[in-house]
């Protein structure tokens, strides 16, 4: 299918993995000051001797299973060959011939199926800090803080046909690790290495490409420039290029190696891991409900509409706190206010959803409000917005700005005869049917209390009083 379209894309997704500690020591993976936090272990000294971390592991089954994928109940560690600056030993450790889990798959929004080839289990290389920006200085520094840190590897087949399918895997992988809770936005990094080819012809590689929004350019670049080349009666180099986020270009760094040139050999200092087909089970039935399912219980459980139902799974934290609002308000108000509303102000005010901290009892409390008439459209997404942005609490807002309808039906009823009284030319065209008086009337009435009436409760006085007039 994507050979037929033109575009072949696979993606090598990086992701750091939310532990305490390194893969192979006891060194922090959260440290502030450069090369504090390594030991002999992570910069390679000789002697010292690597250890898996458990939890890792742990992860990285999670994410494997996650995506569908077989696990390899024996697997083991390759050493790679990596003579770069950032990786001290001159190797990496990670898997190659067997690794944590394979065959699996990942389900697109549209339906569309991506093999899932491999998920491993490997250490970050240290972070190489060009001081004076990229390319403008001649030397570099290194921090080895990052040498070691636990990555697991998403590796897929070349099933996508579009930047924008690209995405969509990246959209789905974020909602999957968000719900396994291995991976933290703030404070992990998550890059792709992006293959792409076109008709068949040489596969190219941008390397460590950072967010969605950058891969999904970087690929649209790639495509077109591939395109341009074969239109030019010219052959696509196996390169591997970098992306240029500013220029939003790419820009080659040096041949494509083979995966013979890497040099792997089992290392030597870990041996095999074996798990029993009872404790793969256990982490099958360990793992969370994940967002298609829950997309569909809420449908099911809760009569949403699709579209809602899969905009509220599709962030962890907003279906809970659907769920949350939900015990409070009629399900479909909460899910139609957060799915539309609430995500409305977030794409437009360009805020991490994952970095808000929403209160669930505010946010009931602001939909029972309006419920119940005690305050207007309007001024329920104005609450909503002084809460999103400035993190200003709907009651407090909606108190100090006095916005709550909250006039008695003597005080409206006074409100109406007044306006009446001042109005007589609309009154009489309203007795002539005239619908925009009425309006008209209602209008000054809530300029009069100060839009604290309900505008319902002001409507039915004053047609009460114009039939009895």
């Amino acid at each position: 299918m994507a050979e037929e379209k033109g575009v072949m894309i696979g993606l090598e997704c990086h992701v750091q993995l939310a532990t305490d500690s390194k893969l192979f020591c006891g060194c922090p993976t959260l440290s502030e000051e450069p090369n504090t936090a390594c030991c002999p272990v992570c910069l390679g000294h000789p002697g010292s001797k690597p250890v898996l971390n458990a939890k890792a592991l742990d992860y990285a089954l999670k994410v494997a299973l996650a995506f569908n994928c077989e696990i390899n109940q024996e697997f083991f560690f390759s050493r790679k060959t990596y003579f770069y600056p950032d990786m001290s030993k001159n190797f990496q450790i990670t898997q190659y011939e067997i690794p944590v889990g394979m065959k699996g798959f990942i389900v697109l929004s549209n339906g569309k199926k991506v093999g899932i080839r491999r998920v491993h289990l490997e250490e970050d290389p240290a972070a190489l800090v060009h001081e004076a920006g990229m390319g403008t200085s001649n030397y570099c520094l290194v921090d080895y803080n990052r040498s070691g840190i636990p990555l697991v590897e998403i590796v897929t087949e070349p099933d996508m046909d579009s930047p924008e399918e690209a995405r969509d895997f990246l959209d789905q992988l974020t909602t999957i690790l968000s719900y396994l809770k291995v991976y933290s936005p703030t404070t992990g990094t998550l890059k792709a290495d992006c293959n792409v080819s076109v008709y068949g012809n040489n596969r190219v590689e941008v390397k460590n490409v950072s967010g969605k929004k950058a891969v999904e350019k970087a690929l649209a670049f790639e495509a077109a420039r591939q395109k341009a080349v074969l239109l030019n009666d010219k052959e696509i180099a196996m390169e591997t290029r970098a992306f240029d986020e500013a220029k939003g270009t790419t820009r080659s760094t040096r041949s494509k190696e083979t995966e013979e040139d890497y040099g792997y050999i089992t290392e030597p200092d870990l041996t095999a891991f074996r798990l029993s087909g009872q404790e793969i089970e256990g982490l099958k039935k360990a793992l969370p409900e994940l967002h298609n399912a829950k997309a569909k219980r809420f449908v099911q459980g809760f009569s949403l509409d699709e579209y809602s139902a899969k905009v509220l799974a599709g962030n962890f934290a907003l279906g809970n706190l659907f769920e949350l609002v939900a015990r409070d308000v009629d399900p479909k108000l909460a899910a139609n206010f957060l799915a539309r509303e609430l995500m409305a102000v977030v794409n437009k005010s360009e805020l991490d959803l994952d970095a808000l901290e929403l209160d669930a009892g505010e946010i009931s409390s602001l939909l029972m409000l309006r419920s119940g008439n005690k305050i207007t459209e309007k001024v329920a997404k104005e609450a909503l917005i002084a809460y999103l942005t400035n993190g200003t609490k709907p009651t407090y807002f909606i108190e100090r700005q006095g916005l709550a309808m909250d006039l008695s039906q003597d005080e409206i009823e006074k409100a109406v005869e007044k306006v009446l009284a001042e109005n007589r030319r609309a009154v009489a065209d309203l007795k002539k049917g005239n619908q925009k008086s009425l309006n008209f009337i209602v209008g000054q009435v809530m300029r009069l209390t100060r839009a604290k009436a309900n505008p319902k409760e002001v409507q039915n006085s004053i047609l009460k009083k114009i039939k009895g007039a």
